[in-house]
Parts: structure tokens; C-alpha cells; sequence
């Protein structure tokens, strides 16, 4: 089974609150119909009723809900929220009352408040605006330093990988590699339901070179496996020695990941980015993503170009994720 099917089931068993800020996407309307078919999430509307009604969203749906973050009733504890979390910024009320009239601010709103469990817009959207809206609502979460992404890469062969991070953060230093590296690995075991094995990329291994961005690697696997001490963790180790264990048995003999890691930690997004776009044209994988991690919970960008199927797919991950 895909990874996307297993996803998918496994939304079903948690049946979260999402919200869809972007309804005035007509491929919005379309993922919103496949996932209450499957029965995978219920879900946050935002619009008028009528107008949602007219463009044919099921809005009679037991499994959906209608909010018109445009004419909010009870807009206190919206605004709190956002006075709260940007007061120190210098943020007024009415400038917290006009961040309001923002979608993806409010679908953010919905969710640090505990009205929905996570979103999903990008769409119509860019990402900047994506991260920035959930930054401002949701938050970093405790563990995290940093918002970053990743890729699940389905290979031909049917085996699925980690690749973080190809999205957001250009140049990570040590302590936001170690923490892109700790959350690419839960996300990966809450994902795929496998036990992460995470290498952190580099040109060198257990120092067969030496140069400040691989002590850099080096530095951040040891702060990732101090925190996680219960994982399979190497760095800096070579992609060839983290994924051969023929390869690692003469590169890096001892190495807890025994040539078998599930999780890539690249050093900085050029590496992770031309990885996975290598990955997938080359080598034929399926790359899913990117999924937005570090949040306090799930904000889920999609690219302008999707279609309704990866908003759906979003769906299901942005349930899962908020596991």
C-alpha cells in the first residue's frame, strides 16, 4: 500500500477538524468533497453559507462546518489571541481586528484556539504568507526551534523516506539542524509508522574531511541524539554510507544506522532541495510535500500548482500530524 492510502486510512481513525480557509479555489471545493466521501476528517469552511451553497460545497454535511471569518460574532477571543501572541511586536487592537479580516490568519485563529485541529491552504496562497499566518496564530511548538519542512520520498520500490529540510530554511545553524533532524523524525514515525533511523548529510564522514560545515553536521547529530537518546542516530555520515550497508560497513563501520536510514538531514536547502528534485525526476520517486513542521500543530502549505487530490492528501496528513 502507498503511503498516501496508509495516510489516508489513518486519518479515518482520528476524524479531526480541518480547516480550508480558501474556498474561493475551485479545487478547494473538490478535495473537500473527496474527503467527506471517505469519511477521513470533518472539516472548517470559511464563507457565507449562501455563497458557499451556490458553488456547490456540500455544506449540509454532517462532517462540515460554515464560518464566516468575515462577520466573526464573538471576535474577543480572536483578538486576545493575537494581542497576546504579537503584543510584544507593538501590535494595537485595531490592527489585531484587521489582521482578522485575513483568511489564513483567522484559520490559524480557529486552530490555536481549539476550534479545528489543523489547516491547510497555499492553493491561492504563498508559502511565505502560509508560515507567516501560522506563526503568528499557532506558534513554534516547545520542542521545535524553528518552522521547517519535509518530503516523503515513495521510491519505485515501494520504500518511503524522509528528506528535510528542501523548503523553508536556507542556512540552519547546529542547534536548528538538530532540531529540523528531530522533527523530520517523529514526523517520519507518525507518518509511516516506522521507527526513524536519521542521518545527517555531509560531503564527509566521522570525519574523513574536515571543514566547518561538517563539524557543523557533526555538532548538531550529537545535540539531536542527546535529546533523543533512544534513536538511531549518525552524523556527519555520507548519503552512500547512511543508505549501503555494504557502504557503511567500510565507511562507517559501527555506525548505529547500519546503512539503513529512513530520515536525511541535509545541511542546508540547496543540498535538500536539488536532493529531492534529483530523487524524483531521476530516480522516479514520489514526493509528497512539503509538510510544514514545527508548528505548535499542523498548518499545511500546498504548492499553487496542486490539484484537489493534493489538497485531500494535505487533509489527511495535517490529521495525522496532529497526532
Amino acid at each position: 500500500m502507498q503511503i498516501l492510502e496508509i495516510i489516508k486510512d489513518k486519518s479515518r481513525n482520528f476524524n479531526r477538524r480541518i480547516v480550508l480557509p480558501e474556498t474561493d479555489d475551485p479545487r478547494v471545493l473538490q478535495a473537500a468533497q473527496m474527503v467527506v466521501e471517505y469519511k477521513s476528517s470533518r472539516l472548517v469552511l470559511l464563507g457565507s453559507e449562501g455563497e458557499l451553497k451556490s458553488a456547490g460545497y456540500p455544506v449540509d454535511h454532517p462532517d462540515i462546518e460554515v464560518r464566516n471569518w468575515d462577520s466573526e460574532l464573538e471576535k474577543e477571543p480572536f483578538l486576545n489571541l493575537l494581542i497576546e501572541n504579537l503584543g510584544k511586536k507593538g501590535l494595537t487592537r485595531n490592527e489585531a481586528d484587521s489582521m482578522l479580516t485575513d483568511r489564513l490568519i483567522y484559520a490559524g485563529s480557529l486552530v490555536a484556539l481549539g476550534k479545528a485541529d489543523g489547516a491547510v491552504a497555499g492553493s491561492v496562497a504563498a508559502t511565505a504568507s502560509v508560515i507567516r499566518a501560522g506563526l503568528r496564530t499557532i506558534g513554534i511548538h516547545p520542542d521545535s526551534k524553528l518552522v521547517s519542512s519535509l518530503f516523503l520520498m515513495t521510491l519505485k520500490q515501494g520504500r518511503t523516506v524522509t528528506y528535510s529540510d528542501c523548503g523553508v530554511v536556507p542556512f540552519p545553524d547546529t542547534g536548528q539542524l538538530a532540531s529540523i533532524g528531530i522533527d523530520a523524525g517523529t514526523n517520519h514515525q507518525r507518518l509511516t509508522g516506522q521507527e526513524p533511523r536519521i542521518a545527517f548529510l555531509s560531503f564527509s564522514t566521522h570525519g574523513s574531511a574536515g571543514h566547518e560545515s561538517a563539524e557543523k553536521v557533526r555538532k548538531a547529530a550529537e545535540i539531536a541524539q542527546k535529546l533523543r537518546p533512544k534513536w538511531r542516530i549518525d552524523g556527519e555520515i555520507q548519503f552512500d554510507a547512511a543508505w549501503s550497508p555494504e557502504i557503511a560497513d567500510r565507511k562507517a563501520p559501527g555506525s548505529p544506522l547500519e546503512g539503513q536510514a529512513n530520515v536525511f538531514v541535509f545541511p542546508n536547502l540547496d543540498a535538500g532541495n536539488i536532493a529531492y528534485k534529483i530523487t524524483e525526476r531521476v530516480a522516479g520517486a514520489l514526493a509528497t510535500g512539503p509538510i510544514i513542521q514545527g508548528l505548535n500543530k499542523p498548518y499545511m502549505d500546498l504548492s499553487r500548482g496542486c490539484s484537489a487530490a493534493d489538497i485531500a492528501h494535505s487533509v489527511h496528513v495535517a490529521s495525522v500530524m496532529g497526532e
